[in-house]
């Protein structure tokens, strides 16, 4: 399990490797240990007509709606929604704008980008975890206090959720069928949007996924 393990670990690191050969050389760690990858896109086009609807999973942290639309760039809070976690505490999904960034001359890549300035003290794994919930990635180690950066949200969208796609960073004691009861959402549906996500038994904290929001109504 562990050779199976490292295996994909380091699967994981070239694929990253070559599908962002210069934005992700400084954070290539940073992202493979996130365990996820990014949703690809026509480079050519731009503008995938599905991408109206992508959110993206924000942990409170005490913060109020515009706190948290400010931190992850969102053009208004009217497009923020709670959400309830059995723990009962109250999250939010951010509504974003979500576009194809261009990769090389025939691939790009679903993300949106919120600029950020950096704080005494800050780590990447502080931005990461603690400003942006757990989906900050590709700014690098060298965080100087004053500078601002432009952090790189995974985000996604797909023709079977017409209700949106959330980008969710996997927390402690999470697995597949809790994380889909959350969004109403499918185990299949979540396996169908990660081509990475092989065992569906198995989820690690921290992992990126995307997960189709309300397509099991029935929920």
């Amino acid at each position: 399990m562990a050779n199976q393990c490292c295996s994909c670990k380091h699967g994981l690191i070239f694929f990253l490797i070559a599908l962002f050969p210069q934005r992700l050389a400084a954070s290539v760690a940073v992202a493979s240990a996130a365990g996820w990858q990014p949703m690809q896109c026509d480079a050519v086009s731009m503008n995938p007509p599905s991408c109206s609807s992508a959110f993206l999973y924000a942990t409170s942290e005490g913060r109020n709606l515009s706190e948290i639309a400010a931190v992850f760039n969102s053009t208004t809070t009217l497009l923020i929604r709670p959400i309830k976690r059995p723990s009962g505490a109250v999250d939010v999904l951010v509504a974003v704008p979500c576009t194809c960034e261009v990769i090389n001359a025939t691939m790009g890549a679903l993300f949106h980008d919120a600029p950020y300035v950096v704080k005494p003290g800050d780590t990447p794994d502080a931005v990461s975890s603690g400003i942006f919930s757990g989906l900050a990635t590709n700014f690098g180690d060298d965080l100087i206090s004053g500078n601002t950066i432009t952090v790189h949200l995974p985000c996604g969208c797909s023709s079977a959720a017409s209700k949106g796609v959330v980008s969710y960073a996997v927390q402690e004691e999470d697995t597949l069928p809790k994380i889909a009861s959350l969004f109403r959402s499918t185990s299949q549906d979540i396996l169908n949007l990660n081509p990475s996500l092989t065992n569906p038994d198995f989820v690690k904290p921290g992992w990126i996924l995307f997960v189709p929001i309300g397509v099991d109504d029935s929920s």
